[in-house]
């Protein structure tokens, strides 16, 4: 999490990652998420016919430049008051 772009683009540029987002959560399941893959997530081995496509190194994020509360949080979570 942060305000600054430029720690966004020196992070983003340098991280091996297949998921890498900025100020955003990536929540449930999604279709443009890559599986599988190269890293330690994956195991290096086709497992499918289109194993190839997903360890190629793809690279999914999303973004915002300003870190900000979600309007409603997921039921069971609560936010800690800041201490002084």
């Amino acid at each position: 999490l942060s305000d600054y772009e430029q720690d966004w683009d020196y992070f983003s540029r340098r991280i091996r990652a297949g998921i890498v987002n900025w100020n955003k959560p990536i929540t449930g399941a999604s279709g443009a998420a890559p599986f599988g893959g190269v890293g330690d997530s994956g195991n290096h081995r086709p497992s499918a016919y289109y194993a190839a496509d997903y360890c190629a190194y793809p690279v999914a994020s999303i973004e915002a430049d300003k870190v900000r509360l979600p309007e409603q949080l997921l039921p069971g979570l609560v936010l800690a008051s800041p201490q002084s």
